[in-house]
């Protein structure tokens, strides 16, 4: 097992049940170690005696008592792997686990110095009875919840040998109790269980064989999903390499023309109040009786326009920022009228018409400069959909409600051509398009965004190739940190 486990341990996550059986095979094999010296190198001169306890104090009585000690040490961590395969196992359980240990050793060491080797022998099966009771509640309870067939064989092995020992302990009670059984004195039936000893060590080792084919079968599947979370990390790494690559040599960090015409015509209209302003402010300077109050309504007005248009670049520079922005209460029908407005030019040059059935008063805890975006990538793509078809009757609805689990639903409906059979499956992948000049920003960062609220992003072609529907769903209590 110790050597099975060092192969074993290569790539490997570390975590509580590897340590268990890491250590059970690395004491395990030192308590064999020192049986198997204590037998050959300090065992001469023991054909004299055919008990333990007729011994006397030697070297190989310690020896052969520490072997022993070490290897009920290594049984124990068994049922301990078992229980962390499925949680965490506290440090106080070990220590409670580890206290019984050391109190069944310190009875067996009293009834080894003042008792019979059949008073020892049944503090030995008890201890080996409760091991194996323990293991087998532990492996059933593990079972449950990750299923294998090797929790079935451990189990009914187990059960096999609890019931050998749990007869071989009413013999020796019996034994102990009446001094014979069957006709048969203490020293006869000590002298069969001794014989016996190799029957139930097979049993023993047997067991041991199936709980190492466990371990292997668990952490070689450990590795393997190691290795696939490695690869799907190394897959995000390159996917976001691309990403970093392409908006860095492209100038499109604003996913549309239509949004850069938006744009443009907001930042117009604060750069015109300001000049109206200002030459109101020149025509006032210039009259003779002119109050200061006079001023305080132009001045008032220019600054309005000037924070309006900081905002808007605030909220641009915000649009790929992943850093800490806390999320605000905010009305999305609001939002979503503001970010129409800005499309308001583009719409009606399009021939489309557009219905806003926005009717949820409630304000949502979002991040509004990046929800923005979202929702300018959705009506951005059918204003571009609808270009592409010859219909008279173009038609973008935009609607709001709250459903029964009190989640916030927003729906963008066109009558385009929908999304076609061999977009569907990649729809949402970084950098795929239908579109000759698009970059394949748009629904993927749409989805990134919604998702970071908790919410979801879902399409549905409607029938007879009557256009799309996307639908953002959002919670109502999310709140934090971007990033």
């Amino acid at each position: 097992m110790l050597i099975s486990g060092a192969q074993l341990s290569k790539g490997v996550e570390r975590n509580q049940s590897f340590y268990f059986m890491s250590f059970a095979s690395a004491i395990g094999f030192l308590g064999t170690a020192l049986v198997v010296k204590a037998l050959i190198f300090l065992g001469s001169n023991l054909d004299s005696y055919r008990f333990f306890e007729d011994l006397p104090d030697s070297a190989f009585k310690k020896t052969f008592f520490i072997g022993y000690f070490l290897f009920g040490f290594a049984m124990l961590c068994q049922p301990l792997y078992f229980r962390a395969l499925r949680k965490r196992v506290s440090k106080r359980f070990v220590f409670a686990s580890l206290v019984c240990l050391f109190l069944f050793f310190l009875i067996f060491f009293l009834v080894g110095k003042n008792g019979s080797y059949l008073d020892r022998s049944f503090s030995v099966y008890f201890f080996i009875l409760c091991l194996l009771g323990w293991t087998l509640v532990e492996a059933s309870i593990s079972n449950k919840e990750l299923p294998t067939i090797w929790f079935n064989l451990i189990s009914s092995t187990i059960l096999v040998a609890i019931g050998i020992f749990a007869i071989w302990m009413v013999i020796i009670f019996v034994a102990n109790y009446q001094g014979y059984l069957f006709g048969f004195t203490r020293t006869d039936i000590s002298l069969f269980d001794t014989s016996s000893r190799v029957l139930r060590g097979t049993l023993f080792l047997f067991i041991q064989l199936l709980i190492l084919m466990h371990w292997m079968e668990n952490f070689s599947y450990n590795a393997v999903k190691v290795k696939i979370r490695d690869e799907q990390i190394q897959g995000l790494l390159h996917e976001k390499d691309v990403l970093i690559e392409n908006l860095s040599n492209s100038s499109t960090l604003i996913e549309s023309g239509a949004l850069s015409a938006g744009l443009a015509h907001e930042l117009n209209q604060f750069l015109g109040r300001i000049a109206l302003n200002r030459d109101e402010i020149s025509q006032l300077i210039n009259q003779s009786d002119v109050k200061p109050e006079n001023l305080k309504l132009p001045l008032d007005n220019i600054l309005k326009a000037n924070q309006s248009a900081a905002n808007l670049i605030v909220s641009l520079k915000k649009l790929f920022n992943s850093g800490a922005e806390d999320s605000s209460l905010c009305s999305v029908d609001g939002l979503v009228k503001e970010v129409v407005s800005l499309y308001v030019g583009r719409i009606q040059k399009s021939n489309i018409e557009i219905v806003l059935d926005l009717h949820v008063n409630r304000q949502q805890f979002i991040w509004e400069s990046l929800f923005r975006q979202a929702i300018v990538n959705l009506l951005s793509n059918a204003i571009e959909a609808l270009d592409t078809t010859s219909k008279s009757n173009k038609l973008i609805q935009i609607q709001s409600s709250i459903d029964q689990s009190g989640n916030y639903l927003l729906k963008f409906i066109d009558n385009g051509p929908g999304i076609n059979a061999v977009q569907e499956k990649k729809i949402f992948n970084l950098f795929a398009t239908s579109k000759s000049g698009g970059t394949g920003i748009g629904l993927w960062l749409s989805r990134y965004i919604v998702e970071r609220h908790k919410g979801s992003l879902t399409y549905e072609n409607l029938p007879d190739k009557g256009g799309v529907i996307f639908i953002i769903s959002i919670p109502r209590g999310v709140r934090g940190n971007w990033g």
